[in-house]
């Protein structure tokens, strides 16, 4: 059997609207309808915090609050793919996750191995330069929890709905080669991290990084036949790099320890992308065994 052969149970329900025009037209549709929804989302923000400090630290997720009116943004994105899914292809959202109990099933198995994984590679020593500090109490950390796990979860489904579940289903539909539908949208979402204005030179590289994380995702969900594994990973990894350990300033809010440097670092960068390489390496592996279990 051809180990992308689960992959068709996420593609039968794309296969009544995956006309070119339609899928041309849902990315159109919900690239307007984000937009939009993001200047209404952040205008309102913007009329309720008025000082500039307080508008730094949401741009640059500095305190929990920052963070959780940045992450609360992706409800954005969720609704304008419902619409593009509901308007233009009439399909529901819960179509691209996959069957149901294989979902469910397939989630907690990977969640539950990565977090081991994870767990094990966090006592693992950095780099003396390069140590994490302490950036909330334990306590003060403990207690937001649930908010920040909550909002990264709504962030982390929103992105592997739209990248893993909406387009690379249609496009596989129209296309066999996973070259296409595995690797174009991986590029689009490596694309959309590319920020040289915070990341200098290293946004290059950031941003291969990202489209990296979308192949390795892409190739978990066409194994799997649901979106499971994709979320799994994508949550856990998340939450590691904003929750547990995050860079100084910037999305650090909710962290309870953080690097000694910045996102304008760009040696410090260079130094950790093999790391963060090599563990998302692990996390793929990882995942594959979870999923013969």
């Amino acid at each position: 059997m051809n180990a992308y052969s689960p992959h068709d149970a996420l593609i039968a329900p794309a296969l009544k609207s995956s006309s070119p025009w339609r899928l041309l037209a849902g990315i159109a549709l919900f690239v307007l309808v984000f937009a939009v929804l993001n200047v209404v989302w952040y205008s309102a923000v913007k009329s309720q915090f008025i000082l500039p400090d307080a508008l730094g630290e949401i741009s640059r997720g500095t305190t929990a609050r920052g963070m959780a009116i940045l992450l609360s943004s992706f409800f954005c994105l969720l609704v304008a793919l419902w619409m593009t899914l509901h308007l233009i292809h009439g399909r529901s959202m819960l179509g691209l996750i996959g069957p149901w109990r294989m979902f469910r099933t397939q989630t907690l198995h990977v969640f539950a191995l990565l977090l081991v994984l994870y767990g094990l590679l966090f006592l693992v020593p950095t780099p003396s330069d390069l140590a994490p500090e302490q950036a909330l109490l334990f306590v003060k950390w403990l207690s937001l929890i649930p908010l920040s796990f909550t909002l990264l979860i709504i962030q982390c489904c929103a992105e592997e709905l739209l990248f893993r579940g909406y387009l690379q289903s249609q496009l596989a539909v129209r296309f066999r080669s996973p070259l296409l539908w595995m690797v174009l949208p991986s590029l689009l979402f490596g694309a959309l991290h590319y920020e040289p204005a915070t990341y200098g030179d290293a946004a290059i590289w950031l941003a291969l990084w990202s489209s990296v994380f979308g192949i390795v995702a892409a190739d978990l969900t066409a194994r799997s036949g649901t979106l499971g594994p994709a979320i799994a990973l994508h949550v856990v990894n998340n939450f590691m790099a904003i929750s547990v350990t995050s860079m100084k300033g910037y999305w650090d809010g909710f962290a309870l320890y953080t690097y000694p440097f910045g996102p304008d670092d760009t040696n410090a960068l260079m130094t950790m992308l093999p790391l963060e390489g090599g563990i998302l390496l692990c996390g793929w592996l990882t995942a594959r065994i979870a999923l013969r279990r």
